[in-house]
């Protein structure tokens, strides 16, 4: 293809779809755009948990593909992290919030728990851990006396870092 018709292409592309618009922006525009997204998925998912107006809606697979689209469209490890740590921090103090919610639920927070750990657990430099780790802590601390063994569940998850 020529030069024009690459251009053509790309605004073509740009139009299309939001998710197309995003990647492009990110690709363009780098790291401003990464953080720009970052804010916007931040949102989507504090919404499900404690949104300005209304009731939570708590559609936990709305917060995750929140999650899942960021990581696609950018590739940033620790704004990914960030979002799942979030996504924890949330379901932990909506919990603390509400009450006690059910075993889906649990089994949910404890999974991206596993993903934090995992994603720490990779970083070559224990960047990651240093910059987290009282973060990571506290969502093991903030569920002592939560049912469902989640307390006993995120610690065991949380034992497994190797910086520890």
């Amino acid at each position: 293809m020529s030069r024009d018709e690459l251009v053509e292409l790309v605004k073509a592309c740009y139009g299309a779809s939001k998710d197309i618009e995003k990647f492009l922006a990110v690709k363009i525009l780098g790291d401003e755009a990464v953080e720009n997204l970052f804010h916007e998925y931040r949102k989507k998912i504090e919404n499900e948990f404690f949104p300005e107006r209304g009731h939570a809606k708590l559609r936990l697979q709305e917060a995750k593909k929140a999650i899942s689209e960021f990581e696609r469209l950018t590739g940033n490890v620790k704004y990914s992290l960030e979002l799942k740590l979030i996504y924890v921090e949330s379901g932990v103090s909506f919990t603390l919030t509400y009450g006690d919610i059910d075993e889906r639920f649990y089994y949910s927070m404890e999974s991206m728990y596993s993903d934090v750990i995992k994603t720490v657990n990779e970083d070559e430099t224990a960047g990651l851990f240093d910059q987290y780790e009282d973060r990571i802590r506290a969502i093991v601390s903030n569920t002592m006396g939560i049912g469902w063994g989640f307390h006993h569940n995120l610690h065991d998850l949380y034992v497994q870092l190797r910086w520890i």
